[in-house]
């Protein structure tokens, strides 16, 4: 192989790997996003989020947020954990679907949708209420199946989504407690370090140390 051959074969990779690089590696941020807008369950502001009910089993946990505008527990009636709730809402309130499974099933019961184990429901401030029926898990654990209550296209949503559900219902968002103070309790009175005073008369005096003077003592000459 001649050497105008060889250049002319690395000038053509050399184009090659550029137009791989440009068109599938190269970060394009301004570009379009690859998320598929037909996977979009919902898509809420998660700061205006008023209400979230989370159901497990026969179990649910409701979450409403107050004129004062911070998360209180009902039916518990006490403070949430503000962090907690808004955290996890920007999650929630972005339900995507990491694929469609089908738009006409033929029996609920085969995703576990006749009788749904979870269920999340978000309220708007228009009092407007998003609701996710959770069903069976996948055979692969690849997820969860779910659907609308007024469609019948079964989704597969990611199992971080339904561990979030749940967790809301298993550990109740409970505001902290705050952490006892580490600063140290002052002396009893009366105790020395407290009062300053010396200890009473009549307390043996440490003996010296040998050839060492008494304390308070004059030393002896020649010693």
């Amino acid at each position: 192989m001649s050497m105008r051959t060889t250049a002319v074969l690395i000038a053509i990779l050399a184009v090659l790997g550029a137009a791989v690089y440009f068109f599938e590696y190269r970060p394009n941020p301004e570009g379009p996003s690859i998320l598929d807008p037909k996977l979009q369950i919902w898509k809420l502001d998660d700061k205006t989020v008023q209400k979230v009910v989370a159901r497990m089993g026969d179990q649910e946990q409701t979450m409403v947020k107050r004129a004062d505008g911070l998360w209180y527990l009902e039916p518990q009636d006490v403070r949430a954990d503000y962090w907690r709730i808004s955290g996890t809402l920007i999650r929630l309130a972005n339900m995507r679907a990491s694929r469609k499974v089908t738009d006409n099933p033929r029996d609920l019961a085969t995703y576990g949708l006749d009788k749904p184990q979870d269920a999340l429901t978000l309220q708007d401030p228009a009092g407007v209420d998003y609701t996710l029926l959770i069903g069976a898990k996948t055979p692969n654990d690849g997820g969860y199946y779910a659907k609308t209550p007024d469609d019948n296209t079964v989704w597969l949503v990611g199992t971080f989504n339904v561990e979030d559900i749940e967790r809301f219902v298993k550990e109740p968002a409970f505001e902290p407690t705050p952490s006892p103070s580490q600063t140290p309790s002052p002396a009893p009175a009366g105790t020395p370090e407290a009062s300053g005073t010396a200890a009473p008369s009549g307390t043996a005096t440490p003996a010296a140390a040998p050839g060492l003077p008494t304390v308070g003592a004059p030393a002896t000459p020649g010693t």
